[in-house]
Order: C-alpha cells, then sequence, then structure tokens
C-alpha cells in the first residue's frame, strides 16, 4: 500500500483509536495516551486493542496509565526470574508472565473500575485470535508464528496476510459486554495468550489466543468513512516509515525510535518507565509542534 507522510492530524475526525500488541512496548502507548489526556485531549468513541495493547487501552478507561504503569514495577519488581527452571523436573515450562499478567490486571481492574468502564463514553474492542479448525491450537500457533515472522520480516508489511490465509480468525469482543470483571480480566488474558507464556483461554467454549498471531495491530471490519476516521498506534519502529503516515485511508502513529524495552521482560531489569517516557516525549513533540488538534469528536464512525 502506498505511505504518504504527514505533517498534520486533526484528532477531532479520529472517531476509532486502536492499540496494537507488543508486550512491554505497549508502555509507549500508556505514554502517548497519558501525555494526549493531560494536554486536554480525550479519547474517542471507539477503542480497539489486542494483547498488552487492549490492557493499557482498558487502564485508561479506569484509574490512568500512571497506576496500572506503578502496579507493573511492583510486580517486575518483586520477580527474580522470567522462567523457573524448577518445572523441568516434572517437564513443565514454568513462565512468570502467567502469574504476573493475571495479578497485573487485578492490580487496575476490579469490581469499581470495571462499574467505570462499563459507564466510559468510550467503548473497548479487544481482539483475540481463533485457531483454523484445520490445524488446532497446537498447529495455529505454530503456523501463525511462522507465517507472522515470514510476513513481517520478509514481506515487511504492516498487515500479515498469511496467517488469515492459514485460517486464523480475529474476533472482536467488546469489554463493557463482559459479565462480571472476571469475565473482563479472562477476555484480556486470552487477548495476551501466546503459549508457553501464557496459556491459551477458553472464551465462549473455544480456544481464543494472542491477537498478535494474526494482526499485531487488529482492524476490526470499515466502511470507507471508518477508515479515514482511525488512528492506528503501532509500538514496532519502522525506519523506512515517518512518525505520522496514511496507508490504505487509515492514519498511523509509530514510535520515533525503537522503544528500549524488551518486550518480554518481567523482571527489576525491565526498562518500562523508559518505554512510557519514550511515549510521552512523542506525544509532547507533535503536540508541541501543533501537528494535533486534540478535541476529539465523540461520534463513531464505521
Amino acid at each position: 500500500m502506498p505511505i504518504e507522510r504527514l505533517s498534520r492530524l486533526d484528532l477531532a475526525d479520529i472517531q476509532t483509536l486502536i492499540f496494537a500488541g507488543g508486550g512491554n512496548r505497549c508502555w509507549w502507548q500508556a505514554g502517548v495516551v497519558t501525555q494526549w489526556l493531560e494536554q486536554g485531549g480525550r479519547l474517542p468513541a471507539r477503542l480497539v486493542g489486542t494483547s498488552a495493547g487492549a490492557a493499557v487501552a482498558a487502564a485508561c478507561l479506569t484509574t490512568g496509565a500512571h497506576n496500572a504503569l506503578d502496579a507493573c514495577v511492583r510486580l517486575f519488581d518483586a520477580n527474580p526470574r522470567i522462567f523457573d527452571w524448577r518445572g523441568l523436573r516434572q517437564l513443565k515450562l514454568r513462565f512468570a508472565h502467567q502469574q504476573i499478567y493475571p495479578a497485573w490486571l487485578s492490580a487496575f481492574l476490579d469490581a469499581q473500575t470495571f462499574e467505570a468502564i462499563r459507564n466510559a463514553p468510550s467503548r473497548l474492542q479487544v481482539a483475540i485470535t481463533r485457531p483454523a479448525r484445520a490445524l488446532g491450537l497446537g498447529g495455529s500457533i505454530m503456523a501463525g508464528t511462522l507465517a507472522y515472522l515470514i510476513d513481517k520480516h520478509v514481506w515487511n508489511r504492516l498487515h500479515p496476510r498469511l496467517p488469515r490465509l492459514l485460517g486464523l480468525r480475529h474476533e472482536f469482543l467488546e469489554l463493557q459486554k463482559c459479565t462480571d470483571v472476571a469475565d473482563a480480566r479472562n477476555l484480556l488474558v486470552a487477548a495476551a495468550a501466546a503459549p508457553p507464556f501464557l496459556s491459551a483461554q477458553r472464551i465462549d467454549g473455544r480456544h481464543a489466543i494472542d491477537g498478535g498471531y494474526l494482526d499485531n495491530a487488529p482492524i476490526p471490519p470499515q466502511t470507507s468513512a471508518g477508515k479515514t476516521a482511525t488512528l492506528i498506534l503501532l509500538t514496532r519502529h519502522h525506519p523506512k516509515l515517518p512518525t505520522l503516515f496514511r496507508s490504505n485511508g487509515r492514519h498511523y502513529w509509530q514510535p520515533s525510535g525503537r522503544i528500549p524495552v524488551s518486550t518480554w521482560d518481567c523482571t527489576p531489569r525491565a526498562t518500562v518507565h523508559a518505554a512510557f517516557a519514550l511515549g510521552r516525549q512523542d506525544a509532547r513533540c507533535l503536540l508541541d509542534q501543533r501537528a494535533f488538534q486534540l478535541q476529539v469528536a465523540p461520534g463513531l464512525a464505521g
């Protein structure tokens, strides 16, 4: 798709904000949105996210990304290692994420904050991946991983095509429609379930895995008008692309450089504060350059 460099983006026209996945890299998104809100902006009526991007979007609808970041740091500081080698004695893979990620969600998503999400003017759609029927769960994870890597690093597409051709499918579920806070947490865990770090979950009786197996930046079905009113917050830096650009009618905002954090690190060494700070810096820079008009329309397109 042709890439069009943008020097200015009118946020009053943005009605769908998409949070790409990316593990700890999603703290860049948290910094961007925090700066955006502190300078008088407001979120659009539709949010879409997957993996940690969906969780960051949910945090922005509760007590704010700052509190979610503090909770993350506390959990990481208490965790000395990513992998527990002792589990190998029982032939089990034990990754710290299996305990830390649900605990982190519980730190900012409880009964009270879930009620706040339900009453928020912005609706959050969470993207999960459904395995291909022909491949099953294990085959879909293996095929999806290989296809995604080939599509991303060989063909360098913003949105991979091979996983979809193999039969993997996105499903978009609205967080506000969950029956209770436990159901909401389970949906967010499912959206980030990348075995062996996080086990696949069951949503509506069927397996669900990380939305990134199909596309790191999930896009729900849209009309032409919906495309032009969409902004996607990427978490990968593409050196050959501008910071702000338009492709296939949609708007994209990428980090100004490689986000300085390890995707999967969940120990005291994780530089999540640096990722958050880069997001704030990037947002501040574009806002100071008047690249953005902050007022966001409350309508919904697409």
